[in-house]
């Protein structure tokens, strides 16, 4: 008799969890919150100076998620050139690695590195924080890890323009 109960406790639990498969998101926000403004990523492409400071969503489809901190997020619009970075911000941890190739809408503040490559700005920080002057961060970002930082590197436009992530959905 127990064996009958205990064996129908362990196949009504396995019928409950596989119905509750959900995708993780790390926030279920699609429309965002309410002062931010939702822009097309050709308009951000084309006047980002108008935006730097400004929460906005933007609709992309993501080309890379760094595998080495998972700190970094990169779509494009109809460009596939035109890359815009997203860094983690404290809201999330790390980006799902199961966004790449995904169509997200993502919350965020648009900030300008101002004349910076977007490695050496975000490799002084981290160096700071390890206790390493920041002439150290410089030599370490000279050889571009990352293909997709590379490009970013190279385009001219959005190059200096990152946006401060707060929340996203996989569309």
């Amino acid at each position: 008799m127990i064996r009958r109960i205990f064996s129908f406790v362990i196949i009504a639990a396995i019928a409950v969890s596989c119905g509750n498969i959900t995708k993780k998101d790390a926030s279920s926000k699609t429309e965002g919150s309410e002062n931010a403004t939702k822009i097309e990523f050709a308009s951000l492409v084309e006047n980002p100076d108008n935006y730097v400071g400004k929460n906005v969503i933007v609709e992309g489809k993501v080309v890379h998620v760094c595998m080495e901190t998972g700190k970094k997020l990169f779509i494009v619009g109809e460009d596939p050139n035109v890359i815009l970075y997203i860094a983690a911000g404290e809201n999330i941890s790390k980006f799902p690695m199961e966004l790449l190739g995904s169509k997200v809408v993502v919350e965020g503040t648009i900030t300008k590195i101002g004349g910076q490559s977007m490695a050496v700005a975000e490799a002084q920080p981290n160096s700071m924080e390890m206790g390493q002057p920041a002439e150290g961060a410089a030599k370490t970002t000279t050889a571009v890890k990352c293909e997709t930082e590379a490009a970013l590197a190279k385009q001219t436009t959005l190059a200096d323009i990152v946006m401060e992530y707060k929340s996203h959905s996989v569309k």
